[in-house]
C-alpha cells in the first residue's frame, strides 16, 4: 500500500513544474503594491488591458540559468478591467519605480519598453515576499509576440496554483491518517506498531 501512495505523491509533484511553466505561455503581470491604491485586482475570467515594462524575469529561476525566465509586463501603469479604466498611460517617473529587486529584469526593448496587451484574467494571486498582485493573463492572438513560449499547454492557471501547492498536501494528510486507522497497510503505520510492541 505504501507504493500507491508514494506514485500518487510523485504524480502530485509534477503539478508544480507545470504552474511554473504556465509562466511561459501565459502572460505574468504585477502591480507594485505603490500603484495598488490606483489599480484593482481583477477576477478570474475578467477582461483587460494592461500598459507597463515589458521585461524577462531571470530572478525566479536563477539556480537553473540566468537566460531562462518568463517575459512579463512589470511593473503594470495602467489597466482598462471589464472597461473601466485604471492607472495612467503617461506614466513619468523611472522604470522600475517601486519594483522590489529591479535587478533581476532585463527589459526586452530598451528603446520602446512599454507595451500593452488584452486577454482574459486566467489567476490572481499576491505574491507575499514583495506585495505584488500577480495577474495571469491568457492574451488575444494579437499579443502571443510578447511571450515567451507560443504554445498553450493548460490556460487555467489559478487550478494549477491549487493542485500544485494541495494536491500534494492532501496525500501526505491521507497517507498519516491511513497510518493511524490502517497501520498494518504502510511502512510508517507498521514501524509505528512495531514499537508499541516492544515496549
Amino acid at each position: 500500500m505504501v507504493s500507491i501512495f508514494l506514485i500518487a505523491f510523485l504524480i502530485s509533484l509534477t503539478f508544480v513544474p507545470l504552474f511554473l511553466f504556465s509562466f511561459y505561455y501565459l502572460l505574468v503581470t504585477e502591480v507594485v503594491p505603490q500603484d495598488q491604491k490606483y489599480i484593482p485586482k481583477p477576477n478570474i475570467g475578467d477582461r483587460v488591458s494592461v500598459y507597463g515594462v515589458w521585461v524577462q524575469d531571470n530572478g525566479e529561476l536563477s539556480f537553473l540559468s540566468r537566460h531562462n525566465g518568463w517575459h512579463e509586463i512589470h511593473p503594470v501603469r495602467y489597466a482598462e478591467i471589464n472597461g473601466i479604466k485604471y492607472g495612467s498611460l503617461n506614466y513619468n517617473g523611472s522604470l522600475f519605480d517601486g519594483v522590489y529587486e529591479p535587478e533581476r529584469f532585463v527589459v526586452l526593448d530598451k528603446e520602446n519598453p512599454y507595451r500593452i496587451a488584452n486577454g482574459t484574467v486566467m489567476d490572481v494571486f499576491t505574491n507575499p515576499s514583495d506585495g505584488d498582485y500577480h495577474v495571469h493573463i491568457l492574451v488575444d492572438e494579437q499579443y502571443r509576440n510578447l511571450l515567451k513560449v507560443n504554445f498553450i499547454l493548460f490556460p487555467y492557471g489559478e487550478l494549477l496554483r491549487i493542485m500544485a501547492f494541495v494536491i500534494p498536501v492532501l496525500v501526505i494528510v491521507s497517507y498519516i491518517i491511513f497510518s493511524i486507522v490502517r497501520p498494518s497497510y504502510t511502512f510508517i503505520g507498521r514501524r509505528y506498531m512495531s514499537r508499541l510492541r516492544s515496549k
